[in-house]
């Protein structure tokens, strides 16, 4: 084969590639071998930072840590679920105070009020994997963890179901909230 020859080959070899979302130029990375990683995440003692007043949540059924590879280059999650019978505000007070003296710093402030509009916060750390506080909806509940929260009493004494969750690289090294 021809200089030319070799070089439209390889052309082509590339724009195929390109075009048809496979690359040999960008590995993406895949949850095999994950599974030290994924338990030392889910022992992340961070998750288990509550206030006094929350309780787990759902039978353990949202709880625990997972490879995910749904994105083109795997990640890690682990997840713990909580009930709270305060106030949103209570809570983010709580995390507000806490999250900080165990090494996080929130990225956004945190007294956003309760319209809705801002329901997940999130913390990072210089070498720790971020971790998140989302106030789950009842939507939510049901569709990703099978749970049923019950009749929705509005006014003082309704319950908050949050998460509080961290992500980590495949290799459990540290990911920052945004990635």
């Amino acid at each position: 084969m021809n200089m030319l020859g070799l070089r439209l080959a390889l052309a082509a070899l590339v724009v195929g590639t390109t075009l048809s979302g496979c690359t040999f130029f960008a590995p993406f990375t895949t949850c095999e071998g994950t599974d030290s990683a994924v338990a030392e995440l889910d022992r992340l003692p961070v998750l288990n930072l509550r206030p006094p007043q929350a309780s787990p949540a759902g039978d353990g059924k949202a709880d625990g840590a997972a490879c995910h590879e749904d994105s083109g280059d795997a990640w890690l999650s682990a997840n713990r679920l909580y009930t709270y019978d305060g106030s949103r505000a209570e809570l983010l007070e709580y995390y507000g105070r806490e999250a900080p003296a165990a090494g996080w710093r929130p990225i956004q402030r945190l007294d956003t009020g309760p319209d809705g509009q801002i329901s997940v916060f999130c913390f990072e750390s210089r070498e720790q994997p971020s971790i998140t506080l989302a106030f789950e909806s009842r939507e939510h509940l049901r569709e990703l963890y099978g749970i049923e929260p019950g009749p929705d009493p509005m006014g003082p004494g309704s319950r908050i179901w949050f998460s509080l969750s961290a992500e980590a690289a495949s290799d459990g090294s540290r990911m920052g909230c945004f990635g």
